[in-house]
Parts: structure tokens; C-alpha cells; sequence
């Protein structure tokens, strides 16, 4: 996800979280209640899973990181020939 993309989907989950939020205030209509649970269910559920991205991506950079180091540590030695 593009940071063009996180802000457009930031953007349009405040709308839809105020527009729930503006219309609870106005009925008691319990389809309301539970749509504004629902969004915010999935506003929590894709929170964790950008967490667990950005966990993932400092992860993938660490053995990344570790295996140029091996490498580096390995190419001292020179292979040995032997006749």
C-alpha cells in the first residue's frame, strides 16, 4: 500500500466512522449500532495487520542484513584446491 493509498483509505474511514457516529446521535436504529461496531472492528483488524507488515518487512530487512554479513564473514576464506 502506497502512502497516497493509506491516506485515501484514512480519509474515507474518518468519513464513514463520522457519518455513523453523526447518525447514531440521531436515531436509535440498533443496524446503526452495529454498523459502527463493524467499522470499527475492521478499522482495529487492519491496524493490526499494518503492524504486523511493518513487523514483518523489519524482519525480512534483519535476515537480509545477516546474510550479507555471513557472507562477507565467509569470503576470508579462499577455496582450497587441491591436485
Amino acid at each position: 500500500m502506497t502512502a497516497m493509498d493509506k491516506k485515501a483509505y484514512y480519509l474515507w474511514y474518518q468519513f464513514l466512522s463520522g457519518k455513523l457516529m453523526e447518525w447514531n446521535d440521531k436515531s436509535k436504529n440498533n443496524d446503526l449500532k452495529n454498523a459502527m461496531k463493524a467499522t470499527q472492528e475492521i478499522g482495529l483488524h487492519v491496524a493490526g495487520l499494518h503492524r504486523e507488515v511493518e513487523m514483518l518487512k523489519k524482519q525480512v530487512a534483519l535476515e537480509k542484513h545477516l546474510r550479507l554479513k555471513a557472507e562477507k564473514d565467509l569470503s576470508h576464506f579462499k577455496e582450497i584446491k587441491y591436485i
